[in-house]
């Protein structure tokens, strides 16, 4: 146990902790932090999750059509404080942008009949002004509410155009959710989306980490020869497992600490609300599972561990294959490349996505345990051979 915590504290050096700790700084002030701090950060996405958030704590995490239509007058109340904040304005009137319609049309209705005579240049001017400039809300509050309604009644997942994109599978799972009866769950995609893009991030982020700290495992004692020495007793044969075992612990410890305080820092976006939210959903799309938000979260977290603890496996297998930092670092950048597309390509978000094959999750990631186990053998294996030598 004593050698087993000794490695733990030589992967975790203070030059490896600095050198972690710069590389994590860049990527979340790069890729995370924007993600966090100005979510949701377009607009009407803003105004979308507040009616979400509105929705989940007046209806709960369903909604069913009655409480949906009751969620409709929104729109109605929007427009008309909308057409009084455009009436009220002289110059607004003067060019055809009394009312909302005419706001969202390109022609006023009313032109001929109210005789109206505009500069059609000004009159653009005014509604850059109206929507952009002045930043009135209720515009985006109401574009909010027609893309939640249209959502909710539009939506067409198989027609004939597109029927034969996918398999039968695909197909039935498409139409069990269209045809479905029962309420609709009051998740969006912005919260399940901005959820996926940061884990995503993390996973590369934890990934990288792992292969700067548990790639050296065995590089110094293969350069010093070190190891040959170690031939000579019981206990430095033994050596190879114990470092095995520490750089799997020390993977876990890399993973845990990274997800601590990426799930401290997320809580700020007020999406754990969802929890209990399924994410199928009219207004998140469809998945193979039903599932809750958060059962999803917990999946995405399985799969982190999977990732992390691998990408240590193949860190130590190098690792025993070199002798120079040079050599490590020219054969785990491909490594790493890989492992950037899979968490690019096969994140849990589109895994568990109807347009993905049902048993896709399953096969990636039972493949990548079964590849960690090899390369655990094969290491343990060549080991042997060495100390009959």
């Amino acid at each position: 146990m004593s050698v087993i915590k000794n490695e733990i504290k030589k992967i975790f050096n203070i030059t490896n902790l600095i050198i972690i700790g710069i590389v994590t700084s860049l990527i979340w002030i790069l890729f995370i932090n924007f993600e966090i701090e100005d979510f949701p950060k377009d607009r009407p996405q803003r105004e979308i999750h507040k009616d979400f958030v509105y929705m989940l704590k007046k209806y709960g995490t369903e909604v069913d059509k009655e409480e949906f239509e009751d969620y409709k007058k929104i729109r109605d109340e929007r427009i008309k404080k909308a057409n009084d904040y455009l009436s009220s304005n002289e110059e607004y009137v003067k060019h055809g942008l009394g009312n909302y319609e005419n706001l969202k049309s390109n022609k006023p209705k009313d032109y001929k009949e109210g005789g109206y005579s505009y500069d059609p240049k000004r009159r653009e001017e005014l509604k850059e002004k109206i929507l952009f400039e002045d930043n009135t809300d209720i515009f985006w509050e109401i574009e909010a509410t027609y893309s939640i309604i249209e959502d909710y009644e539009e939506t067409v997942y198989i027609d004939d155009k597109n029927i034969d994109l996918f398999n039968d599978d695909q197909i039935n799972r498409f139409l069990e959710f269209q045809n479905r009866t029962k309420p609709n769950s009051t998740i969006s995609s912005i919260a399940h989306g901005n959820y996926s893009t940061l884990i995503e991030s993390i996973n590369k982020l934890i990934v990288i980490s792992i292969f700067i700290m548990i790639s050296p495992i065995f590089i110094k004692d293969n350069k010093n020869k070190v190891n040959y020495l170690q031939y000579s007793s019981k206990v430095g044969r033994e050596i190879l497992n114990k470092k095995i075992i520490s750089g799997i612990i020390s993977s876990i410890l890399i993973i845990t600490l990274q997800l601590i305080i990426f799930f401290v820092i997320y809580k700020q976006n007020n999406t754990f609300m969802f929890w209990d939210c399924n994410i199928n959903s009219l207004f998140n799309g469809v998945h193979w599972y039903d599932m809750t938000f958060g059962q999803y979260i917990i999946l995405t977290v399985i799969q982190t561990y999977i990732l992390g603890i691998v990408s240590a496996i193949i860190s130590m297998f190098v690792s025993t294959r070199v002798n120079t930092y040079i050599s490590l670092i020219g054969i785990q950048i491909p490594i790493l490349f890989i492992f950037y597309k899979i968490i690019n390509r096969y994140n849990a978000g589109y895994l568990t996505a109807v347009y993905e094959p049902k048993y896709l999750l399953y096969v990636l990631y039972i493949g990548l345990v079964v590849i960690s186990v090899l390369l655990i053998y094969m290491m343990i294996k060549r080991e042997k051979k060495l100390h009959l030598k």
